[in-house]
Protein backbone atom coordinates (compact mmCIF):
# COMPACT_ATOMS: atom_id res chain seq x y z
CA UNK A 1 0.00 0.00 0.00
CA UNK A 2 3.11 2.18 0.96
CA UNK A 3 4.51 2.09 -2.34
CA UNK A 4 1.51 2.79 -4.24
CA UNK A 5 0.96 5.99 -2.99
CA UNK A 6 5.16 6.67 -3.27
CA UNK A 7 4.36 5.47 -7.06
CA UNK A 8 1.20 7.74 -7.17
CA UNK A 9 3.23 10.39 -5.76
CA UNK A 10 6.11 10.16 -8.46
CA UNK A 11 3.15 9.81 -11.09
CA UNK A 12 1.90 13.44 -9.58
CA UNK A 13 5.47 15.25 -9.78
CA UNK A 14 5.99 13.74 -13.22
CA UNK A 15 2.24 15.39 -14.22
CA UNK A 16 2.68 18.55 -12.64
CA UNK A 17 6.10 18.96 -14.52
CA UNK A 18 5.12 17.72 -17.60
CA UNK A 19 1.99 20.54 -17.70
CA UNK A 20 4.92 23.13 -16.71
CA UNK A 21 6.44 22.43 -19.75
CA UNK A 22 3.31 22.53 -21.80
CA UNK A 23 2.15 25.68 -20.97
CA UNK A 24 5.77 27.06 -22.14
CA UNK A 25 5.01 25.96 -25.38
CA UNK A 26 1.19 25.97 -26.17
CA UNK A 27 -1.00 29.30 -25.16
CA UNK A 28 -2.95 28.18 -22.89
CA UNK A 29 -1.67 25.55 -21.69
CA UNK A 30 -1.59 26.29 -17.80
CA UNK A 31 -5.15 25.34 -18.44
CA UNK A 32 -3.96 21.80 -18.11
CA UNK A 33 -3.22 22.32 -14.47
CA UNK A 34 -6.69 21.39 -13.91
CA UNK A 35 -5.88 17.81 -14.83
CA UNK A 36 -3.31 18.00 -12.19
CA UNK A 37 -6.31 19.43 -9.23
CA UNK A 38 -8.45 15.71 -10.85
CA UNK A 39 -5.86 13.91 -10.38
CA UNK A 40 -5.40 15.08 -6.67
CA UNK A 41 -9.21 14.58 -6.00
CA UNK A 42 -9.49 11.36 -7.60
CA UNK A 43 -5.85 9.77 -6.72
CA UNK A 44 -5.41 8.03 -3.37
CA UNK A 45 -2.44 9.46 -2.02
CA UNK A 46 -1.17 10.33 1.34
CA UNK A 47 -2.24 13.67 3.03
CA UNK A 48 1.75 14.69 3.35
CA UNK A 49 2.40 13.48 -0.46
CA UNK A 50 -0.74 15.70 -1.52
CA UNK A 51 0.11 18.90 0.13
CA UNK A 52 3.59 18.42 -1.50
CA UNK A 53 2.26 18.04 -4.85
CA UNK A 54 -0.40 21.11 -4.36
CA UNK A 55 2.45 23.14 -3.17
CA UNK A 56 4.50 22.19 -6.07
CA UNK A 57 2.11 22.58 -8.38
CA UNK A 58 0.91 26.31 -6.96
CA UNK A 59 4.57 27.15 -7.17
CA UNK A 60 4.84 26.00 -11.13
CA UNK A 61 1.49 27.67 -11.83
CA UNK A 62 2.79 31.06 -10.39
CA UNK A 63 6.50 30.40 -11.71
CA UNK A 64 4.83 30.11 -15.46
CA UNK A 65 3.45 33.43 -14.96
CA UNK A 66 6.22 35.24 -14.78
CA UNK A 67 8.31 33.28 -17.83
CA UNK A 68 5.70 33.26 -19.97
CA UNK A 69 4.53 36.79 -19.86
CA UNK A 70 6.34 39.79 -21.39
CA UNK A 71 4.08 41.64 -19.54
CA UNK A 72 4.04 41.10 -15.76
CA UNK A 73 1.07 42.95 -15.02
CA UNK A 74 -1.13 40.38 -16.86
CA UNK A 75 -4.69 41.00 -14.62
CA UNK A 76 -6.53 38.08 -16.58
CA UNK A 77 -3.50 35.67 -16.36
CA UNK A 78 -2.98 36.37 -12.93
CA UNK A 79 -6.92 35.91 -11.88
CA UNK A 80 -6.57 32.94 -14.20
CA UNK A 81 -3.68 31.27 -12.53
CA UNK A 82 -5.10 32.29 -8.84
CA UNK A 83 -7.95 30.43 -9.82
CA UNK A 84 -6.39 27.54 -10.94
CA UNK A 85 -4.45 27.85 -7.86
CA UNK A 86 -7.81 27.42 -5.76
CA UNK A 87 -8.55 24.87 -8.00
CA UNK A 88 -5.53 22.88 -6.46
CA UNK A 89 -6.05 23.60 -3.14
CA UNK A 90 -10.04 22.67 -3.17
CA UNK A 91 -9.11 19.41 -4.54
CA UNK A 92 -6.72 18.86 -1.56
CA UNK A 93 -9.45 19.65 0.57
CA UNK A 94 -11.96 17.27 -1.56
CA UNK A 95 -10.12 14.26 -1.33
CA UNK A 96 -9.37 14.79 2.20
CA UNK A 97 -12.98 15.14 3.26
CA UNK A 98 -13.44 12.00 0.92
CA UNK A 99 -10.88 10.15 2.68
CA UNK A 100 -13.05 11.48 5.86
CA UNK A 101 -15.94 9.94 4.96
CA UNK A 102 -14.71 6.74 3.60
CA UNK A 103 -12.85 6.52 6.91
CA UNK A 104 -15.72 7.53 9.01
CA UNK A 105 -18.16 4.56 6.80
CA UNK A 106 -15.60 2.07 7.51
CA UNK A 107 -15.58 2.64 11.35
CA UNK A 108 -19.52 2.64 11.12
CA UNK A 109 -19.43 -0.66 9.33
CA UNK A 110 -17.10 -2.20 11.03
CA UNK A 111 -18.92 -1.34 14.29
CA UNK A 112 -22.09 -2.73 12.44
CA UNK A 113 -20.64 -6.01 12.05
CA UNK A 114 -19.48 -6.08 15.42
CA UNK A 115 -22.85 -5.75 16.72
CA UNK A 116 -24.20 -8.59 14.49
CA UNK A 117 -21.32 -10.40 14.89
CA UNK A 118 -22.47 -10.15 18.92
CA UNK A 119 -25.64 -10.35 18.42
CA UNK A 120 -25.24 -13.86 16.52
CA UNK A 121 -22.82 -15.21 19.48
CA UNK A 122 -25.22 -13.86 21.70
CA UNK A 123 -27.88 -15.78 19.87
CA UNK A 124 -25.74 -19.07 19.49
CA UNK A 125 -24.33 -19.30 22.85
CA UNK A 126 -26.86 -21.44 24.75
CA UNK A 127 -26.72 -23.36 21.67
CA UNK A 128 -23.11 -23.75 21.50
CA UNK A 129 -22.82 -24.78 25.48
CA UNK A 130 -25.27 -27.39 25.36
CA UNK A 131 -23.58 -28.69 22.35
CA UNK A 132 -20.56 -28.49 23.99
CA UNK A 133 -21.64 -30.27 26.81
CA UNK A 134 -23.59 -32.79 24.80
CA UNK A 135 -20.21 -33.78 23.16
CA UNK A 136 -18.13 -33.69 26.51
CA UNK A 137 -20.22 -36.23 28.18
CA UNK A 138 -20.84 -38.83 24.83
CA UNK A 139 -17.60 -38.46 22.81
CA UNK A 140 -14.59 -37.78 25.62
CA UNK A 141 -11.89 -40.04 24.54
CA UNK A 142 -10.10 -43.13 26.22
CA UNK A 143 -12.52 -42.19 29.77
CA UNK A 144 -14.93 -40.16 31.59
CA UNK A 145 -15.66 -36.88 32.25
CA UNK A 146 -18.21 -36.52 35.51
CA UNK A 147 -18.97 -33.75 38.53
CA UNK A 148 -19.36 -34.53 41.80
CA UNK A 149 -21.01 -32.50 44.91
CA UNK A 150 -19.76 -32.80 48.07
CA UNK A 151 -21.74 -35.44 49.69
CA UNK A 152 -19.35 -37.39 46.58
CA UNK A 153 -22.05 -38.31 44.59
CA UNK A 154 -22.09 -37.90 40.74
CA UNK A 155 -24.19 -34.97 39.73
CA UNK A 156 -23.15 -35.80 35.90
CA UNK A 157 -21.07 -38.43 34.29
CA UNK A 158 -20.04 -39.24 30.47
CA UNK A 159 -17.93 -40.50 27.81
CA UNK A 160 -16.86 -43.57 26.12
CA UNK A 161 -15.00 -45.27 28.64
CA UNK A 162 -18.30 -45.30 30.55
CA UNK A 163 -18.34 -48.84 29.35
CA UNK A 164 -14.94 -49.86 30.63
CA UNK A 165 -16.37 -48.55 34.37
CA UNK A 166 -19.41 -50.44 34.23
CA UNK A 167 -21.36 -47.16 34.55
CA UNK A 168 -23.69 -47.65 31.08
CA UNK A 169 -27.00 -48.88 31.01
CA UNK A 170 -28.28 -47.22 34.47
CA UNK A 171 -28.86 -43.88 35.43
CA UNK A 172 -25.79 -42.71 37.76
CA UNK A 173 -27.00 -39.29 39.11
CA UNK A 174 -27.40 -39.34 42.49
CA UNK A 175 -25.18 -42.39 42.94
CA UNK A 176 -21.51 -42.41 45.08
CA UNK A 177 -18.64 -42.50 43.10
CA UNK A 178 -16.16 -44.83 43.58
CA UNK A 179 -13.18 -43.85 41.51
CA UNK A 180 -9.74 -44.03 43.44
CA UNK A 181 -9.21 -42.85 46.86
CA UNK A 182 -11.98 -40.58 47.99
CA UNK A 183 -10.04 -38.83 50.39
CA UNK A 184 -7.81 -37.67 47.89
CA UNK A 185 -10.34 -36.14 45.54
CA UNK A 186 -12.56 -34.56 48.48
CA UNK A 187 -8.92 -32.22 48.41
CA UNK A 188 -10.53 -30.62 45.76
CA UNK A 189 -13.03 -28.97 47.15
CA UNK A 190 -10.31 -27.19 49.54
CA UNK A 191 -9.50 -25.59 46.68
CA UNK A 192 -6.40 -28.17 45.65
CA UNK A 193 -5.81 -29.85 42.34
CA UNK A 194 -5.72 -33.47 42.67
CA UNK A 195 -3.76 -35.75 40.19
CA UNK A 196 -2.95 -39.62 40.86
CA UNK A 197 -3.40 -42.50 39.30
CA UNK A 198 -5.69 -46.03 39.85
CA UNK A 199 -6.62 -49.34 38.64
CA UNK A 200 -9.86 -49.80 37.49
CA UNK A 201 -10.76 -53.42 36.13
CA UNK A 202 -7.05 -54.13 35.26
CA UNK A 203 -6.59 -50.58 33.10
CA UNK A 204 -4.52 -47.67 34.14
CA UNK A 205 -6.55 -44.66 34.85
CA UNK A 206 -4.99 -40.72 35.46
CA UNK A 207 -7.25 -39.00 37.57
CA UNK A 208 -7.57 -35.44 37.45
CA UNK A 209 -9.74 -33.44 39.55
CA UNK A 210 -10.17 -29.71 39.65
CA UNK A 211 -12.93 -27.01 41.89
CA UNK A 212 -15.97 -25.96 40.32
CA UNK A 213 -16.54 -22.15 41.87
CA UNK A 214 -20.43 -20.34 41.65
CA UNK A 215 -21.28 -17.34 41.74
CA UNK A 216 -20.70 -16.89 45.52
CA UNK A 217 -17.46 -17.78 44.81
CA UNK A 218 -18.07 -21.24 46.98
CA UNK A 219 -16.81 -24.74 46.02
CA UNK A 220 -19.82 -27.07 45.91
CA UNK A 221 -18.52 -29.48 43.45
CA UNK A 222 -15.50 -30.64 41.60
CA UNK A 223 -15.07 -31.50 38.15
CA UNK A 224 -13.11 -34.68 37.47
CA UNK A 225 -11.14 -36.19 34.17
CA UNK A 226 -10.60 -39.69 34.10
CA UNK A 227 -8.49 -41.01 31.09
CA UNK A 228 -6.97 -44.48 30.12
CA UNK A 229 -3.76 -44.44 29.66
CA UNK A 230 -3.26 -48.33 29.80
CA UNK A 231 -1.40 -47.96 26.89
CA UNK A 232 1.15 -45.22 27.44
CA UNK A 233 1.91 -47.76 30.11
CA UNK A 234 2.29 -50.68 28.34
CA UNK A 235 4.57 -47.67 26.12
CA UNK A 236 6.65 -46.89 28.94
CA UNK A 237 7.30 -50.28 30.30
CA UNK A 238 8.53 -51.27 26.90
CA UNK A 239 11.03 -48.04 26.81
CA UNK A 240 12.16 -49.38 30.11
CA UNK A 241 12.62 -52.59 28.81
CA UNK A 242 14.32 -50.52 25.63
CA UNK A 243 16.90 -48.75 28.03
CA UNK A 244 17.58 -51.69 29.51
CA UNK A 245 18.33 -53.31 26.61
CA UNK A 246 20.32 -50.14 25.66
CA UNK A 247 22.61 -50.47 28.70
CA UNK A 248 23.17 -54.49 28.06
CA UNK A 249 24.26 -53.92 24.79
CA UNK A 250 26.49 -50.80 26.24
CA UNK A 251 28.40 -52.74 28.40
CA UNK A 252 28.93 -55.61 26.00
CA UNK A 253 30.39 -53.01 23.67
CA UNK A 254 32.76 -52.05 26.50
CA UNK A 255 33.42 -55.77 27.12
CA UNK A 256 33.96 -56.59 23.82
CA UNK A 257 36.78 -53.79 23.15
CA UNK A 258 38.22 -54.80 26.49
CA UNK A 259 38.26 -58.90 25.44
CA UNK A 260 38.81 -57.92 21.64
CA UNK A 261 42.60 -55.88 22.20
CA UNK A 262 43.34 -58.53 24.81
CA UNK A 263 42.35 -61.69 22.93
CA UNK A 264 43.65 -60.33 19.72
CA UNK A 265 47.03 -59.13 21.00
CA UNK A 266 47.96 -62.36 22.67
CA UNK A 267 47.92 -64.61 19.34
CA UNK A 268 49.44 -61.76 17.18
CA UNK A 269 52.20 -61.82 19.82
CA UNK A 270 52.72 -65.31 19.41
CA UNK A 271 52.83 -65.46 16.11
CA UNK A 272 55.65 -62.34 16.07
CA UNK A 273 57.82 -64.26 18.57
CA UNK A 274 57.43 -67.89 16.63
CA UNK A 275 58.32 -66.28 13.34
CA UNK A 276 61.44 -64.58 14.91
CA UNK A 277 62.60 -67.20 16.48
CA UNK A 278 62.38 -69.60 13.10
CA UNK A 279 64.32 -66.45 10.93
CA UNK A 280 66.45 -66.25 13.74
CA UNK A 281 67.30 -69.62 15.10
CA UNK A 282 68.88 -71.60 12.33
CA UNK A 283 69.99 -74.65 14.29
CA UNK A 284 66.98 -75.07 15.58
CA UNK A 285 65.94 -79.11 14.84
CA UNK A 286 63.00 -80.28 13.25
CA UNK A 287 60.55 -80.98 16.73
CA UNK A 288 61.45 -77.00 17.58
CA UNK A 289 60.34 -75.68 13.95
CA UNK A 290 57.21 -78.19 14.30
CA UNK A 291 56.79 -76.36 17.94
CA UNK A 292 57.00 -72.94 16.40
CA UNK A 293 54.93 -73.72 14.04
CA UNK A 294 52.27 -75.33 15.74
CA UNK A 295 52.10 -72.24 18.13
CA UNK A 296 51.63 -70.15 15.17
CA UNK A 297 48.75 -72.55 13.87
CA UNK A 298 46.79 -72.33 17.19
CA UNK A 299 47.32 -68.68 17.40
CA UNK A 300 45.98 -68.11 13.57
CA UNK A 301 43.06 -70.42 14.62
CA UNK A 302 42.74 -68.56 17.93
CA UNK A 303 42.08 -65.36 16.15
CA UNK A 304 39.74 -66.96 13.21
CA UNK A 305 37.96 -68.36 16.24
CA UNK A 306 37.32 -65.16 18.21
CA UNK A 307 36.09 -63.38 14.33
CA UNK A 308 34.14 -66.02 13.58
CA UNK A 309 32.33 -65.49 16.99
CA UNK A 310 31.69 -61.70 16.67
CA UNK A 311 30.61 -62.72 12.80
CA UNK A 312 27.88 -64.80 14.37
CA UNK A 313 26.77 -62.99 17.22
CA UNK A 314 26.16 -59.92 15.16
CA UNK A 315 24.15 -61.93 12.84
CA UNK A 316 22.33 -63.76 15.45
CA UNK A 317 21.29 -60.51 17.14
CA UNK A 318 20.29 -58.77 13.69
CA UNK A 319 18.25 -61.81 13.44
CA UNK A 320 19.99 -62.18 9.82
CA UNK A 321 20.51 -66.38 10.55
CA UNK A 322 18.17 -67.87 8.88
CA UNK A 323 18.12 -72.18 8.46
CA UNK A 324 18.45 -73.80 5.40
CA UNK A 325 18.22 -77.20 5.67
CA UNK A 326 19.89 -79.86 3.13
CA UNK A 327 20.49 -83.28 2.46
CA UNK A 328 23.24 -84.46 4.54
CA UNK A 329 25.02 -88.57 4.94
CA UNK A 330 25.20 -87.43 8.96
CA UNK A 331 27.59 -90.35 9.26
CA UNK A 332 29.98 -88.54 6.75
CA UNK A 333 29.29 -85.49 7.88
CA UNK A 334 30.91 -86.20 11.28
CA UNK A 335 33.70 -88.08 10.37
CA UNK A 336 34.88 -84.84 8.11
CA UNK A 337 34.23 -82.81 10.45
CA UNK A 338 36.34 -85.08 13.11
CA UNK A 339 39.38 -84.87 10.47
CA UNK A 340 39.16 -81.27 10.05
CA UNK A 341 39.21 -80.24 13.74
CA UNK A 342 42.13 -82.93 14.59
CA UNK A 343 44.66 -80.10 12.86
CA UNK A 344 43.53 -77.32 15.67
CA UNK A 345 43.75 -79.80 18.93
CA UNK A 346 46.78 -80.07 20.86
CA UNK A 347 49.49 -81.84 20.18
CA UNK A 348 48.71 -85.39 22.37
CA UNK A 349 45.02 -84.72 22.54
CA UNK A 350 42.72 -87.53 21.35
CA UNK A 351 39.46 -87.11 19.59
CA UNK A 352 37.10 -90.35 19.99
CA UNK A 353 34.30 -90.27 17.33
CA UNK A 354 31.52 -92.69 18.10
CA UNK A 355 28.56 -93.37 15.45
CA UNK A 356 25.56 -95.30 16.93
CA UNK A 357 22.82 -95.58 14.44
CA UNK A 358 22.05 -96.48 10.61
CA UNK A 359 24.09 -94.48 7.85
CA UNK A 360 21.58 -92.89 6.25
CA UNK A 361 20.84 -89.38 4.87
CA UNK A 362 18.66 -86.40 6.90
CA UNK A 363 17.75 -83.09 5.81
CA UNK A 364 19.66 -80.57 8.00
CA UNK A 365 21.89 -77.35 8.02
CA UNK A 366 25.10 -78.21 7.82
CA UNK A 367 26.58 -74.84 8.09
CA UNK A 368 24.13 -74.61 11.90
CA UNK A 369 25.35 -78.20 12.57
CA UNK A 370 29.50 -77.47 12.07
CA UNK A 371 28.95 -74.14 14.40
CA UNK A 372 27.55 -75.84 17.44
CA UNK A 373 30.39 -78.57 17.03
CA UNK A 374 33.15 -76.26 16.79
CA UNK A 375 31.83 -74.22 19.52
CA UNK A 376 31.56 -77.70 21.61
CA UNK A 377 35.05 -79.32 20.83
CA UNK A 378 36.86 -75.99 20.92
CA UNK A 379 35.70 -75.83 24.85
CA UNK A 380 36.59 -79.04 25.26
CA UNK A 381 39.94 -78.85 23.62
CA UNK A 382 41.06 -75.84 25.20
CA UNK A 383 40.18 -77.27 28.36
CA UNK A 384 41.58 -80.51 28.78
CA UNK A 385 44.79 -81.38 28.96
CA UNK A 386 47.76 -81.96 26.26
CA UNK A 387 47.59 -85.63 26.95
CA UNK A 388 43.72 -85.63 27.66
CA UNK A 389 40.93 -87.99 25.19
CA UNK A 390 37.50 -86.42 24.19
CA UNK A 391 35.06 -88.03 23.31
CA UNK A 392 32.39 -87.34 20.26
CA UNK A 393 29.22 -89.83 20.82
CA UNK A 394 26.74 -89.40 17.66
CA UNK A 395 23.28 -91.19 17.80
CA UNK A 396 20.69 -91.08 15.92
CA UNK A 397 16.90 -92.26 16.43
CA UNK A 398 14.34 -91.69 14.36
CA UNK A 399 13.58 -88.00 14.43
CA UNK A 400 16.09 -87.13 16.82
CA UNK A 401 20.28 -86.61 16.46
CA UNK A 402 21.42 -86.61 20.18
CA UNK A 403 25.34 -85.19 19.84
CA UNK A 404 27.36 -85.91 23.23
CA UNK A 405 30.91 -84.08 24.29
CA UNK A 406 32.69 -85.33 26.98
CA UNK A 407 35.85 -83.80 28.05
CA UNK A 408 38.02 -84.60 31.09
CA UNK A 409 39.12 -80.77 31.47
CA UNK A 410 39.41 -78.23 34.23
CA UNK A 411 35.00 -78.49 34.47
CA UNK A 412 32.37 -75.98 35.41
CA UNK A 413 32.38 -74.80 38.94
CA UNK A 414 29.00 -75.19 40.66
CA UNK A 415 27.97 -71.65 41.18
CA UNK A 416 28.94 -70.86 37.46
CA UNK A 417 26.98 -73.94 36.12
CA UNK A 418 23.63 -71.37 35.83
CA UNK A 419 25.61 -68.73 34.37
CA UNK A 420 27.77 -70.45 31.66
CA UNK A 421 25.13 -70.06 28.19
CA UNK A 422 25.63 -66.08 28.72
CA UNK A 423 27.34 -63.84 26.57
CA UNK A 424 30.54 -63.19 27.66
CA UNK A 425 30.48 -64.83 30.68
CA UNK A 426 33.39 -67.17 31.59
CA UNK A 427 33.57 -69.41 34.82
CA UNK A 428 35.91 -68.43 37.74
CA UNK A 429 38.62 -71.46 37.00
CA UNK A 430 39.76 -70.28 33.46
CA UNK A 431 41.73 -67.63 33.85
CA UNK A 432 44.66 -69.33 32.59
CA UNK A 433 42.62 -70.31 29.49
CA UNK A 434 42.12 -67.99 26.50
CA UNK A 435 38.43 -67.39 25.81
CA UNK A 436 35.83 -65.08 24.88
CA UNK A 437 32.94 -66.38 26.41
CA UNK A 438 30.37 -66.31 23.45
CA UNK A 439 31.00 -70.30 21.68
CA UNK A 440 28.12 -71.48 24.62
CA UNK A 441 26.10 -68.87 24.10
CA UNK A 442 25.94 -69.05 19.85
CA UNK A 443 26.05 -72.77 20.11
CA UNK A 444 22.78 -72.55 22.03
CA UNK A 445 21.30 -69.87 20.12
CA UNK A 446 22.30 -72.02 17.22
CA UNK A 447 20.08 -75.37 18.71
CA UNK A 448 17.71 -73.25 19.27
CA UNK A 449 17.30 -72.23 15.64
CA UNK A 450 17.01 -75.55 14.70
CA UNK A 451 14.74 -76.60 17.03
CA UNK A 452 16.36 -78.53 19.86
CA UNK A 453 18.06 -78.63 23.38
CA UNK A 454 21.08 -78.45 24.87
CA UNK A 455 22.60 -79.78 28.28
CA UNK A 456 25.59 -80.57 30.35
CA UNK A 457 27.17 -82.12 33.08
CA UNK A 458 30.18 -80.83 34.87
CA UNK A 459 32.63 -81.88 37.87
CA UNK A 460 35.95 -79.65 38.57
CA UNK A 461 38.89 -80.98 37.58
CA UNK A 462 37.13 -84.55 36.02
CA UNK A 463 35.69 -82.82 33.38
CA UNK A 464 32.11 -81.83 31.20
CA UNK A 465 29.81 -83.60 29.16
CA UNK A 466 27.64 -81.44 26.38
CA UNK A 467 24.63 -83.18 25.14
CA UNK A 468 22.88 -81.78 22.51
CA UNK A 469 19.40 -83.30 21.16
CA UNK A 470 18.24 -82.02 17.98
CA UNK A 471 15.08 -82.98 15.71
CA UNK A 472 15.88 -84.24 12.07
CA UNK A 473 13.70 -85.98 9.23
CA UNK A 474 15.47 -88.87 7.82
CA UNK A 475 15.21 -88.76 3.79
CA UNK A 476 13.62 -92.18 3.79
CA UNK A 477 10.58 -90.65 5.93
CA UNK A 478 10.38 -87.57 3.76
CA UNK A 479 10.08 -89.81 0.69
CA UNK A 480 7.53 -91.98 2.25
CA UNK A 481 4.91 -88.63 3.56
CA UNK A 482 5.68 -87.35 0.07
Amino acid sequence: MRTNQVVNFALGLALSALIFFAELVLPWGYLAYLTMAVFLWKVPTRSTYTTWLAAITSVLIVVGHFISQDDFVDHPDIINRLLLVCFVWFAVMLQREHKRVDHKKKRLLGELDVVKRDKKSIENEMLKVRRLHDAMAHHFPDGVICILNKEMKYIFAGGRGLDELGMTGREITGEEAAIGSGAELKKAFSGEKVSFETIINSNHYAVNAVPVVDAKSEINEILIVIRNITDRKKLENNLIRALEKEKELSLMRSQFVTMASHKFRTPLSTILSSVFLLENNVEADDLEKKSYFEKVKRSVHSITALLNDFLSLGKLEEGKVRVAFSETDIKTFFQEFVQEIGSIKKEKQKIVFTYDGQPCTVMTDQLLLKNILMSLLSNAIEYSSYEAEIQLTVELRKDNLKIRVSDQGIGIPEEDQHQIFKRFYRGQNTNNVDGTGLGLNIAKKYIRLLRGTIDFTSQVNKGTTFTANIPVVTLDILEKQV
